[in-house]
């Protein structure tokens, strides 16, 4: 296409204006005429049989237009797969998990709907409680679901590669443990939505999701009703980090009420809600061994991991795929062998967090290397660039690498950390973290997947365009004008994003997995593509010449070989619609259909194409007489591709590793013995704010084109997630000597170490 004019250049967030000015409307802002609203009354037990639910003082209440419980609905399972379908919209014979939601209210106000939850009496007969993996898989273990007879929920288990042999050939083999904490996903806005009932029984759900789709066929499953009986129509979203792909029984309740009183019914929840009783980050157990040769090339890997995920399955078998999966990447792993297990208990429901489970999958992989590097004396940069995957490569089990900048990122990295010049002289207790990581631009993981968009031409010349993602904070919405206004030739203002609506754009499983700019937006070329074919023919009939001969640029339309022979943009979509009464649309979707759709129990297959890579460095000081972790400088060298908007690609860098910090140093939820949550408000669940970030951050692009990618680009920002919790853990320990392998890595576990370290 030759030199970009808008791709590449930092322009202007389409959402930034509406949303600093504070006029963007997110869901809890939304209302309706006759609007009720809702309130979910929640378990105080994590697990019990339900006897009797008596709402009839409730429903006496003045005030009170309906009250449900999950006998309301028909009682059919929904999930990912057809084997994973383990979850109803809320509990029929008992709950799981402390906060469970098991009936629910709509009022004239909020304050009648909350008095009408005391008035809701709920029989309960207590359960014994299953709260880690560990009780989750013993013999006489109480069964958690009640749709699966066993609490190990799904298993994964694969072999590539000659693994035998590949440990023979080591000549060092270190076997570690490592283990992570559950956090919760961390978005600002809780979860909220509007549910409304036409005359026809038909449904608009407008709500804080990530993924409307997914919400879509999940719900209308769940409600035993067609398709085309629900729209979702999307609001501004206050972030998500894959903590709203699902529907959950918020959204469920909001829509059963609304039928029920034939009103429109809004549902806010409160953040101690969220934190109690929604989406978290698996728990992981994993133990590895790996083989290296005395220059650091690894030559085998075994692993096990046990994720403890909650009542449901959920997105969890992904997890425990993707866990094994991203071992064999970032680095040339020649065979592997991974067992995992993920399994049902009584906390809350796991789903996806930012990064997925590559996050942990990396922790224990670059830790694990950096201590087997400084056990065979070979530096850490060294060991990971001996290592580091290169172009044209393919993994042990099936992923392909077309191209990798990762030997870059390194050397990036490390120039920017100064890393040779920290080895020889440096303070006490200062230290600096070495890890790698990468991540797929979008898993393929069903015949579903793909990605559609549709562009209006509107009769001033102008264009919007139509998808079927969510604008979650990322910039999708941005990028994606960016591209159409780059191939029409326009400005990037004359282009501008429309509603995320399912009656207009709905194929497209949602945010997640960084697919938002390679998978959408390689529909989104391809709809402008077809949006200027369009043009083009009307302009070659006006200047007598092939369709082929045109180029477009500046607001113009003319012959590439004589530029002045030509004629104005708007002036062709004129003739469009006043000479030929013919409204212009363009159209396209896209879907990685030349890779395999994974086997997630074996495996086996090359789920994506675009492989992001980085190379993350943390500069750290540890206090020894506090153990308080200062972090000090990042330095992230990314290959993302082409960078399409440069300033947005360095947030969602910096976004996603300061996502981690608070995984790495101080988040945790806490249970007691019964399952009951025990810090879920903000007051006692800590995460990081401004002051717990690194004084200095640089990201370094490296320049790559994927031959896949929208103009050569690749998903960002989960990557960076990837590679934190490592590269903190390695810097502690370069500043302080101990290792922790237990997540968060907080004051008092490096305060024990240290004193162990001393022989104290």
């Amino acid at each position: 296409m030759g030199e970009l004019t808008v791709v590449g250049k930092s322009v202007e967030r389409k959402d930034g204006r509406v949303k600093v000015t504070g006029r963007a409307r997110y869901a809890g802002d939304l209302v309706a005429p006759g609007m009720l609203h809702g309130k979910l009354l929640r378990s105080p037990l994590a697990h019990a049989k339900i006897l009797n639910i008596d709402t009839s003082k409730a429903e006496a209440l003045p005030g009170v237009m309906a009250v449900i419980t999950g006998k309301d609905f028909p009682g059919i399972p929904y999930g990912v797969r057809p084997d994973t379908r383990d979850q109803l919209p809320m509990p029929i014979t008992k709950v799981h998990h402390f906060g469970e939601g098991v009936a629910a209210v709509a009022a004239v106000d909020e304050d009648t709907a909350e008095e009408a939850l005391e008035l809701i009496k709920v029989d309960y007969e207590e359960l014994p409680v299953v709260l880690t993996a560990e009780d989750a898989l013993k013999p006489d273990a109480p069964p958690v679901n009640e749709f699966k007879e066993s609490n190990l929920a799904y298993s994964s288990h694969f072999n590539f590669g000659n693994v035998e042999k590949g440990f023979k050939e080591a000549d060092y083999i270190r076997e570690e443990t490592f283990s992570s904490q559950r956090v919760t996903v961390g978005f600002i806005e809780p979860h909220a939505c509007l549910a409304e009932v036409d005359p026809t029984g038909r449904i608009l759900l407008q709500g804080s999701k990530q993924s409307p789709y997914i919400t879509w066929r999940h719900m209308c499953r769940a409600l035993g009703i067609p398709l085309s009986k629900m729209r979702i129509v999307n609001p501004f979203v206050g972030g998500a980090f894959s903590g709203k792909h699902d529907p959950f029984d918020v959204d469920f309740a909001a829509v059963r009420l609304a039928q029920k009183t034939g009103r429109p019914v809004k549902i806010v929840l409160n953040y101690d809600e969220v934190l109690a009783a929604y989406r978290q980050r698996n728990a992981m157990d994993a133990r590895l061994r790996l083989g290296v040769k005395k220059n650091g090339a690894i030559t085998a890997l075994e692993a096990e991991c046990v994720l403890e995920g909650g009542p449901i399955c959920g997105i969890g078998p992904f997890n425990i795929y993707y866990f094994g999966a991203f071992l064999n990447i970032p680095y040339k792993i020649p065979a592997i062998e991974y067992h995992g297990k993920l399994v049902y208990s009584n906390r809350s429901p796991c789903g996806t967090v930012r990064g997925q489970e590559i996050v942990l999958a990396q922790f224990a992989l670059d830790s694990l290397l950096h201590m087997i590097g400084e056990e065979i004396g070979v530096d850490p940069v060294e060991m990971r660039m001996v290592n580091a995957v290169t172009d044209n490569w393919t993994t042990a089990n099936g992923i392909v690498v077309d191209v990798s900048g990762l030997p870059r990122c390194i050397e990036k990295s490390a120039e920017v950390i100064k890393w040779r010049a920290s080895r020889k002289s440096r303070p006490k207790g200062r230290g600096i973290g070495f890890s790698c990581a990468s991540h797929p631009s979008g898993p393929r993981l069903g015949g579903h997947f793909g990605s559609s968009v549709v562009l209006k031409l509107v009769e001033d010349g102008k264009v919007i365009v139509t998808h079927g993602g969510t604008e979650i904070g990322q910039g999708c919405n941005t990028v994606f004008c960016q591209m159409v206004a780059e191939v029409l030739g326009l400005p990037i203002e004359d282009v501008e994003q429309g509603v995320s609506d399912s009656d207009t754009t709905i194929f497209s499983p949602g945010m997640f997995g960084d697919r938002c700019t390679f998978w959408d937006g390689n529909a989104t070329i391809l709809a402008a593509k077809d949006l200027k074919r369009q043009l083009a023919e009307i302009a070659a009939k006006e200047l007598q010449v092939d369709p082929e001969e045109l180029e477009f640029k500046n607001r113009r339309i003319f012959v590439k070989e004589a530029p002045e022979k030509g004629i104005d943009f708007l002036l062709a979509v004129r003739k469009a619609y006043y000479e030929q009464g013919k409204p212009l649309y363009g159209r396209g979707y896209w879907a990685a259909t030349d890779i395999d759709i994974v086997d997630w129990k074996t495996g086996k297959g090359n789920l994506a194409h675009g492989l992001d890579f980085i190379a993350t460095a943390i500069e750290l000081e540890v206090d020894e007489e506090t153990g308080t972790v200062t972090l000090l400088k990042s330095a992230h060298a990314d290959d993302a591709g082409q960078p399409i908007n440069p300033l947005m690609l360095d947030g969602q860098v910096l976004g996603g590793s300061t996502h981690m910090i608070g995984h790495a140093l101080m988040e945790e939820s806490h249970y007691d013995e019964k399952g009951q949550a025990m810090n879920y408000t903000w007051r006692d669940y800590k995460q990081p704010t401004s002051m717990d970030v690194p004084l200095e951050a640089v990201v370094e692009h490296i320049h790559t084109h994927d031959p896949y990618g929208p103009f050569g680009a690749k998903g960002a920002g989960e990557a960076s997630s990837c590679s934190t919790l490592a590269a903190i853990a390695n810097g502690i320990y370069d500043a302080v000597g101990v290792r922790i392998k237990d997540l968060p890595i907080t004051p008092e576990k490096i305060l024990k170490a240290l004193k162990q370290k001393e022989g104290k």
